[in-house]
């Protein structure tokens, strides 16, 4: 039960932190890397 909980969670940042890495690399404002970076770990880390 609490795997499931953990990986729907990391899913859901996972999930979060690519949207936000995308449109980083489109807006200069915005830094892209970290948030892809951190969509990797969470979507590598996940179990089954």
């Amino acid at each position: 039960m609490f795997k499931q909980i953990r990986n729907a969670a990391r899913i859901v940042v996972g999930t979060i932190s690519a949207i936000v890495g995308v449109i980083g690399i489109i807006l200069p404002l915005l830094p892209g890397t970290p948030f892809l970076l951190l969509a990797a770990l969470c979507f590598s880390t996940l179990e089954s």
